[in-house]
């Protein structure tokens, strides 16, 4: 697919090689290039192009509202991707070099027990995620997305990507971007959301549903499962539909799932930030201070 749009995307970057593709889902492809030539701020780099491959308006429209955030971002604090392109059914952000949380927490999902110099770089690793989330809710945004995969640990400190259904202090000043918050995964979708986006009623991410789900985000890449125990309940998560599990989550009475538990310290240590309730939460920064506790 980046062969079809090659030449659109060499008309602001300069030549490109080493296309790979990293993701294909829901519509969308991802892929990383380096840039060959160009602009000089582009030579050398590595760039992340996302393309909309569906023909959906709505993944293409996903994809400019992404890049309206992060430029209504930069413009709050100095931000590393300050060149971003915006093409017609594509965009083209830089890359971030290093591995997803999904992927620094692979110790802890394998059968033997990591040990505790690998433990610490986890929840060193875990206490960035938290702190970086913290840095944007300090700029009065929420990133109502947040998944094991959605940061990136580079050699500068934790990255949040995937900023889609951020929701910032005003509205985006393309206003055909600022439709209502539709949802993203259910699974780590905090009961107030879920309730709400179950009976198709309008909801509002919060700095305590971003909490939920950074902690849910941690748990499962921790234990490689969901937070909730979906089996008390009587749900399959692979065969329900995201309606009925957001009904579920909604309804705040799935238990956490800690079955077989090799790290309990660390599930105790986030158990608080997926209280039901948002108002019991701690915030980001008060996670992150927890993890370095332990």
């Amino acid at each position: 697919m980046i062969d079809g749009i090659r030449e659109l995307v060499e008309k602001y970057t300069g030549p490109l090689t080493g296309a790979e593709r990293i993701t294909d889902r829901r519509g969308v492809q991802v892929w990383r290039v380096t840039a060959a030539g160009g602009p000089d701020a582009w030579v050398g780099q590595s760039l992340a192009v996302k393309i909309a491959t569906s023909g959906d308006e709505r993944q293409a429209l996903a994809s400019r509202r992404e890049l309206a955030v992060l430029r209504a971002i930069a413009r709050q604090s100095r931000s590393a991707r300050t060149r971003l392109i915006d093409g017609d059914g594509f965009t083209v952000t830089p890359w971030f070099g290093g591995p997803s949380t999904w992927e620094l927490f692979g110790a802890a999902r394998r059968d033997s027990v990591a040990g505790a110099e690998a433990r610490r770089g986890m929840l060193d690793g875990g206490a960035q995620f938290c702190r970086a989330v913290a840095d944007l809710h300090h700029l009065g945004w929420v990133h109502a997305d947040l998944q094991a995969a959605h940061c990136i640990h580079t050699a500068d400190g934790a990255q949040l990507i995937d900023f889609a259904n951020a929701q910032g202090p005003r509205p985006l000043p393309e206003t055909e971007l600022n439709g209502e918050f539709a949802g993203g995964m259910a699974h780590p979708e905090a009961p107030e959301l879920a309730a709400m986006l179950a009976l198709g009623r309008p909801a509002v991410p919060t700095y305590a549903s971003d909490v939920y789900a950074l902690a849910a985000s941690l748990w499962t890449a921790a234990t490689g499962r969901w937070p909730l125990d979906y089996s008390a309940a009587g749900v399959g998560p692979q065969a329900a539909t995201q309606a009925e599990l957001r009904a579920a989550i909604g309804a705040g009475a799935v238990p956490l799932d800690r079955r077989g538990a090799a790290w309990p310290e660390l599930l105790d240590a986030l158990t608080p930030a997926l209280d039901p309730q948002p108002r019991n939460r701690p915030t980001a920064t008060q996670l992150a201070e927890c993890l370095d506790s332990l």
